[in-house]
């Protein structure tokens, strides 16, 4: 299989999936290098040990918002490698949990960081790391899984959504799982160490899981290893059972399965809507068990396969939300909490920390209708009134900010008759070079097209058209 070619557009592609934005500064970094796998290895290469929030404000919806800034400002500005924030929130939207159930600032701070830490670690030390996070535990009520009275929430998505997929399992399989996560619980009063083991509450019974026996272990000392030995399960030696609905799957290794499911998964998020070609999807269920389930190799099986270098992948993935306000506050050079677009995300659809519900969200074209469309030019527009908030100001000495550089008033609308001494398409180069948005010949002809016809008074108002136009809303 030949290896994608290191040039430009391919580096600036594999840079909005991975970074959010094609940096030129990282352009540079990666086309220096001597192939796409090297690349791919550079993008791969973030802080082992990146900076967490501190929280200055007293309550829990507070602290979500000064968390919501913090991640952005990593995405946006702050972080060397973004990858790391990337596949942060691509954890988040898979293993998710919501501030609103959780109800502390302090534990969501846990879980996240828990993806920005080891979020290209292992997936088996991901799952089994947020399995005893209160967060989790709160969100899925596992605290109230006893044996006198089970709760199949967190066994059963465990399963569903998190590992497996629909129909690989039996209602057997969730009952036993179930038993196994018994006496995992919380103490609601605690913030600094609310996990609490309860064996009292334990189902210490052996069960038959996926093909095997687990809970073999009865002596008390062993009964706290039974659920995870679960996820031990799934990604090691069991087997979809002959009553699971899935009859294509029946009588597969669930490390397969799940292999599978999770790349389709990934694919869907970092490439694009729909199935992997199968030679990918082949590829990458490869990669990820054959390194027990490691997640860098299996992130570098995608990033270095030519189908995701094809032209359908290119132009086939719609920002999300959160991908869209962090190159809107890369474009502008705003810190989160100056623009405070938080409140704005919700009207685009997605929000960090408050999921709509366990299943996450959805990418792609999901985030293609009116309502959200509209949400996006509002917030665009906030964007615009942060970067031009002394513009009428201080005598024509008022500026457009942004990141990479200041217009003037006075640059903007000098002009002899009408007639600006800065021209039309000049105005526009500028534009595009201090913001670092890339316009299409199409796309930069439409905003020239409104320049032309605007006053020099008006003309301002082009920088909204950049903000909004498509090639910020294509990854």
């Amino acid at each position: 299989m030949p290896e994608p070619a290191l040039n430009e557009a391919n580096v600036r592609h594999l840079l909005r999936r991975t970074e959010f934005v094609d940096r030129n500064e990282r352009v540079s970094d990666l086309l220096a290098l001597s192939s796409i796998t090297e690349a791919v290895q550079n993008v791969l290469g973030v802080d082992a040990s990146p900076p967490t929030v501190a929280f200055t404000a007293a309550s829990n919806w507070e602290r979500g918002v000064e968390l919501t800034h913090f991640w952005l400002d990593r995405m946006a500005h702050d972080a060397a490698r973004p990858f790391q924030e990337r596949m942060a929130f691509f954890w988040h939207g898979h293993f998710c949990s919501d501030l609103g159930k959780v109800d502390s600032a302090i534990l969501m701070r846990e879980q996240i960081d828990l993806w920005r830490r080891s979020g290209l670690g292992n997936v088996r030390t991901l799952a089994t790391t947020m399995s005893t996070q209160v967060a989790m535990i709160r969100y899925l009520d596992n605290n109230d899984n006893r044996a006198s009275s089970p709760n199949q929430n967190f066994a059963r998505e465990l399963m569903e959504l998190f590992l497996l997929g629909v129909g690989n399992y039996t209602e057997a399989d969730v009952e036993a799982s179930t038993a196994a996560w018994t006496g995992h619980s919380d103490q609601w009063n605690d913030d600094v160490s609310p996990y609490r083991w309860h064996p009292e509450w334990h189902d210490s019974r052996p069960k038959h899981y996926l093909g095997r026996t687990i809970n073999a272990d009865a002596t008390p000392a062993a009964w706290p290893l039974h659920g995870p030995e679960t996820i031990e399960v799934v990604l090691g030696t069991g087997v979809v059972p002959a009553g699971a609905d899935n009859v294509t799957n029946r009588g597969r290794p669930t490390r397969d399965v799940a292999a599978e499911f999770l790349s389709r998964k990934l694919w869907n998020n970092f490439a694009t809507e729909g199935a992997p070609p199968a030679d990918v999807l082949d590829v990458m269920r490869t990669a990820l068990v054959s390194n027990d389930f490691a997640i860098g190799p299996w992130v570098t099986a995608m990033l270095t396969h030519p189908a995701f270098y094809s032209d359908t992948v290119k132009e086939g993935l719609v920002r999300t939300p959160v991908e869209y306000t962090v190159a809107l506050l890369h474009a502008t050079g705003k810190r989160s909490a100056f623009v405070n677009a938080i409140w704005l995300m919700e009207s685009m659809g997605q929000r960090p920390l408050f999921p709509p519900n366990v299943s996450g969200w959805r990418p792609n074209g999901y985030w293609v209708n009116a309502s959200a469309m509209e949400g996006r030019a509002r917030t665009a527009q906030s964007f615009v009134w942060a970067a031009t908030r002394t513009y009428w100001q201080n005598g024509g000495t008022g500026l457009i900010s942004l990141r990479n550089g200041s217009l003037t008033n006075t640059q903007v609308t000098a002009n002899s008759g009408g007639v600006p001494t800065l021209s039309n398409a000049a105005y526009i180069d500028l534009l595009e070079s201090y913001t670092g948005i890339r316009l299409t010949a199409t796309s930069k002809a439409e905003v020239l097209q409104y320049a032309n016809g605007a006053s020099v008074w008006e003309r301002n108002d082009a920088l909204m058209l950049l903000l909004v136009a498509p090639e910020m809303h294509v990854a």
